[in-house]
């Protein structure tokens, strides 16, 4: 797996039109984090790692897209239901 550059951080969260403190709450972190990694002074790690793997995949998604412009998508767990809701679909 390639590790995140810090121009990929920042071009996912322009991708999702998102703002630096929107995007720290939607990956469950401080604003401060967001910005260590968008200046490359810090790798994200573990399960924020995971989730932005899951961002940057659902971007690719017109599920998710179209998810991005629901009113709800403020909100985190609507988001990451958005991203997880695939994966469990059963056929």
């Amino acid at each position: 797996m390639a590790g995140f550059s810090a121009a990929r951080i920042r071009t996912i969260r322009k991708e999702l039109n998102f703002t630096r403190e929107q995007f720290a709450r939607v990956l469950w972190v401080a604003l401060k984090t967001v910005d260590e990694w968008e200046s490359g002074g810090r790798k994200p790690a573990g399960a924020h790692r995971r989730l932005l793997l899951l961002l940057e995949h659902g971007l690719t998604t017109p599920s998710f897209r179209t998810a991005l412009r629901d009113p709800r998508a403020d909100d985190p767990l609507f988001l990451l239901y958005g991203l997880l809701e695939p994966l469990y679909q059963t056929s």
